[in-house]
């Protein structure tokens, strides 16, 4: 399932989300945002830190897409 998420809030900030859920593996991003002070920043998807971002939220993301 491909997903478009405008506005997330979770623990750790407001993201906008675009990927892919498939039904039994891993949830994959294709686009990601944050909301900093300034307004939305593209989140590298291919960096460490970018992947650690998004692996802290897949549970809100996976709860927000099921509910």
């Amino acid at each position: 399932m491909e997903f478009t998420i405008t506005r997330i809030q979770t623990p750790i900030g407001i993201f906008r989300l675009k990927g892919f859920m498939p039904v039994t593996a891993a949830i994959s991003f294709s686009h990601a945002e944050f909301m900093g002070s300034d307004g939305w920043v593209e989140i590298d998807l291919e960096s460490d830190c970018g992947r650690s971002i998004l692996s802290r939220i897949e549970a809100d993301v996976i709860l927000h897409l099921r509910s």
